[in-house]
């Protein structure tokens, strides 16, 4: 039963989500150029929200500025390679110097950086690599932010991590320890700071279209086996996944802790099993044959659904 006279009962419980749901917050968000990033900034700025965005691409960080500024907002880029040694505390310091705080942390940088191969073929150079490009650059911006965020009592906190990272991808084992590890920080920091208002989870993607992702590349006649792959229909955009993360780093999300989100168009949760034109299989290449021989599929297909 809800007691909002309560004093632990969130002040102002029903006006939370009446406005702009970001309203006059300072956002910084790595990777802040990227495909799913800069529709996060977009969605931000729409609901109130000033940005830091940050990348190394100077071009396009830049090209996310002037999109927010149009849409009303304030906003910087910091142009940097944050897996170099102290490039998060320099992005920091400028955030900290153009806006004097940053409520909200959306931590969407990360890369495989290397095609798949066996693990012995990899060496400690990729690993250390790989460690710095998905996971030591989430220590440290977490580390940067999180005093001030539960001194003022409240933040947002939305690590990236990686569908790759709750399943196995074979010839990406160190990718995915990492991407684990995302998860497995977030859950625990979350515990740390919730009882001081702030909240940290993470997003898990797959089968969305972004510039690290060649499937959405294919040729037109590819596009028939999208209901194949994505029990959705369809392959993700940015917007979809933004909309995700403002649901984290706002107050509709005020009650969620520690979670690891994944959205995927239900991939994950179909766990193998593919939807071809007749029925559904978990031995993907028999599409082909059923969608080639439809005599053959309907042969095979159960009594109760032909």
């Amino acid at each position: 039963m809800d007691d909002r006279s309560s004093p632990t009962y969130p002040p102002g419980h029903d006006d939370r989500w009446s406005g702009p749901l970001l309203r006059d917050r300072v956002a910084f968000i790595t990777g802040g150029a990227g495909a799913i990033a800069s529709a996060t900034c977009a969605l931000f700025a729409d609901q109130g929200a000033d940005l830091v965005v940050v990348d190394i691409d100077a071009e396009r960080a830049e090209a996310v500025v002037d999109d927010a500024q149009r849409r009303g907002r304030h906003a910087i880029s910091v142009v940097a390679d944050l897996t170099e040694d102290g490039a998060v505390d320099r992005a920091a310091a400028l955030a900290l110097q153009e806006f004097g705080r940053v409520d909200v942390l959306v931590n969407a940088l990360g890369h495989a950086l290397a095609p798949a191969s066996s693990f012995e073929a990899t060496a400690p150079d990729l690993w250390d690599r790989l460690y710095r490009a998905n996971l030591r650059n989430v220590f440290e911006t977490c580390h940067a932010f999180v005093p001030g965020m539960r001194e003022r009592g409240w933040g947002r906190i939305v690590n990236f991590s990686s569908v790759e990272g709750k399943r196995a991808a074979p010839g990406l084992a160190v990718y995915t320890a990492f991407k684990a590890g995302v998860d497995a920080f977030t859950q625990s920091l979350a515990i740390d700071v919730a009882g001081d208002g702030v909240r940290v989870n993470s997003v898990a993607v797959d089968k969305t279209l972004s510039n690290q992702v060649g499937y959405g590349r294919f040729p037109e006649e590819y596009d028939r086996q999208i209901p194949v792959w994505v029990p959705a229909g369809r392959y993700g955009v940015g917007s979809d996944i933004a909309a995700v993360v403002l649901f984290l780093a706002s107050d509709l999300g005020a009650f969620v802790v520690g979670q690891s989100i994944t959205a995927d168009g239900g991939c994950l949760a179909a766990g193998g099993w593919y939807r071809t034109p007749t029925r559904w299989v978990n031995s993907p290449l028999l599409h082909q044959y059923f969608e080639d021989d439809p005599e053959a599929a309907a042969a095979q297909r159960p009594a109760t659904l032909r």
